[in-house]
């Protein structure tokens, strides 16, 4: 039978968490800004359905937080789904899983919205030519999915896999629908839809597969841009589907994490100027910064003080010290015990990468000296410091 249509291009979203607290700050307007943020967010990925002609809409999964969704969460959610001319598919997720008292049970949800579960898990779009399965939750926490009930896909039609989960990563004794590349690869589906984890990602090993992140980032593990895929299926003459994966920005907040080294630092006033320098290219009206201050100092840093002049222009900005106490290496190379002997011996190895112009291992005795000391006098190593080292190399400074 010969398909009805050639092309499909639909929204691929997942993990708005509506009437999430936000309360990690336990900042009141922070809270209601960032929830402001993620409606406003919501509802520009629903608007770009129909700015975009798409054909339908996926959600993969935490649409709301079911702990915090209000029924006037759900009727607003409810209200603008059912305002649009395409089809909604839903798919349960951790946070909005498919449970007793779940919204998605007790609700009366507009006649364009699919809610896909265990008891109705697959979908078919009869005017678009498409099949849909999804495997979502039905309880916050899951192991792997069986997937011996999933349909064989239709080649004469476009199939979409909808899947809140892991895909190739294992997290032991906490599972959320842990699947792998394979297992999916084998189900022969034109285009693997995922939710759940918060940063976007399109160069899966299972390359038809995709993840949206979170359309509104929720906090500074969630850096980068955020917001949905644009995806459109096409047939060719000969048979064969072309997908293409469109990343379309719509978070109106971008959380940016910076790193301020104090060490040799004359005072406040050049860590102010240092500091200037570093959230002079921020937006101060998009950009949430945390800016992180590391190294080695003489002095107590006052972290009020330095953020203050910023406040206007970025008033959740965060300043955290991290920095350490500073040490007298000419002093202790004159101590005369093991600690002193060590600083000896890396001191005269830095002096001769200084004379040969090695600067790669000028960088690498640099961390050993300070991480050195640090377990001489302590015991122990701070892992939250390297003394720059393997910042260095992971940024690819190191060559």
């Amino acid at each position: 039978m010969p398909m009805a249509r050639d092309r499909i291009r639909f929204v691929h979203c997942a993990d708005f968490h509506l009437a999430s607290p936000f309360g990690g700050r336990n900042l009141k307007e922070y809270a209601e800004m960032r929830r402001k943020d993620a409606w406003t967010t919501f509802e520009a990925a629903m608007g770009l359905a129909e700015e975009e002609g798409a054909d339908f809409i996926l959600i993969c999964g935490d649409l709301y937080e079911h702990d915090y969704a209000s029924k006037a969460t759900i009727q607003r959610i409810s209200s603008l789904l059912g305002s649009l001319s395409v089809p909604v598919v839903i798919l349960p997720g951790n946070h909005d899983p498919y449970v007793a008292n779940s919204w998605y049970k007790t609700w009366r949800w507009p006649g364009n919205v699919v809610i896909l579960h265990p008891e109705s898990p697959s979908v078919m779009l009869g005017g678009l030519d498409t099949f849909i399965h999804g495997i979502g939750f039905s309880a916050f926490r899951q192991d792997t999915p069986d997937f011996s009930a999933v349909p064989r896909p239709d080649g004469n039609l476009f199939n979409i896999f909808m899947l809140h989960g892991t895909l190739d990563m294992h997290f032991g004794r906490r599972p959320f629908n842990p699947v792998s590349s394979s297992h999916l690869a084998e189900l022969g589906y034109d285009y693997y839809a995922l939710g759940h984890f918060h940063n976007r990602k399109t160069d899966f090993k299972l390359r038809n597969a995709a993840n949206p992140g979170s359309p509104e980032p929720l906090g500074f593990d969630e850096t980068g841009e955020h917001g949905v895929l644009l995806i459109t299926l096409e047939r060719s003459v000969s048979g064969q589907k072309a997908l293409d994966i469109r990343e379309i920005n719509l978070a109106q907040k971008r959380y940016v994490w910076l790193t301020l080294d104090m060490t040799g630092m004359a005072g406040p006033e050049e860590a102010g100027k240092k500091l200037e320098t570093l959230l002079g290219g921020l937006d101060p009206g998009r950009d949430l910064p945390r800016v992180v201050l590391t190294g080695r100092v003489s002095a107590a840093v006052d972290c009020e003080h330095l953020k203050k002049p910023w406040l206007k222009d970025f008033p959740w900005l965060q300043v955290i010290d991290e920095t350490r106490d500073g040490h007298d290496y000419e002093a202790l190379s004159r101590e005369q015990s093991l600690k002193g002997a060590y600083v000896r011996e890396v001191l005269r190895r830095l002096k001769a990468c200084e004379t040969n112009g090695d600067e790669e291992q000028a960088v690498i005795l640099g961390a050993a000296l300070d991480l050195g000391v640090e377990a001489l006098e302590t015991g122990r190593i701070d892992t939250r410091f390297d003394g720059g080292l393997f910042r260095r190399l992971w940024s690819g400074e190191g060559g």
